[in-house]
């Protein structure tokens, strides 16, 4: 039993060891960064979604019901549609480590790019957050799960993390984001 269990938990480590390295890689990027950057930015509900194959990925496509066209052209619409490499075709699916999951129903806030004809989130991560209520209040949530962060001066790895703000009240985030805009113009 004692000769199993050693090969076992090194097997176990180097799977562990491996499953760190798979993390997803972005640049950090700033709320005014975010801001300045993205063709739209909206506050949402995720209506539907499907994936379809095109040229050797899987691309989901999600439906986002605008609540609120906090930044873009998207005054008088009532729906959007973001793309997003990964999703599953029948028995195959494709993951981007990292990359969020867009559930049926959920709210969201979202920072979009416009990028090949289709509305991409900012940077696969961190233009997404997901709205939640606390204690009666509506907080944009974002814990970047699987992340790994660099600097997109020195492209080096950003070691305290304890500064990336993963939650924002929704009210204050729209508010922030519209002061920026207003910088921007």
């Amino acid at each position: 039993m004692k000769g199993l269990i050693q090969p076992v938990s090194s097997l176990l480590l180097i799977l562990l060891a491996g499953a760190a390295s798979i993390a997803l890689t972005v640049e950090y990027a700033s709320l005014e960064e975010l801001t300045i950057e993205s063709s739209s930015i909206i506050h949402g509900k995720v209506k539907s979604a499907y994936s379809k194959w095109e040229d050797k990925n899987i691309y989901t496509y999600t439906t986002i019901e605008i609540v609120n066209d906090v930044k873009g052209d998207q005054t008088g619409k009532k729906e959007i549609v973001i793309k997003q490499l990964g999703g599953t075709v029948g028995e195959i699916g494709q993951e981007v480590n990292g990359s969020p999951k867009l559930k049926q129903d959920s709210e969201v806030f979202l920072f979009l790019v416009n990028w090949k004809n289709n509305y991409w989130i900012h940077s696969i991560i961190l233009g997404y957050y997901e709205v939640v209520e606390r204690k009666g209040e509506k907080i944009a949530v974002n814990n970047f799960n699987n992340v790994y962060f660099i600097d997109p001066v020195t492209k080096k790895s950003v070691q305290n993390t304890d500064k990336i703000k993963t939650s924002y009240e929704l009210n204050s985030l729209i508010s922030d984001v519209k002061r920026i805009i207003g910088k921007e113009g």
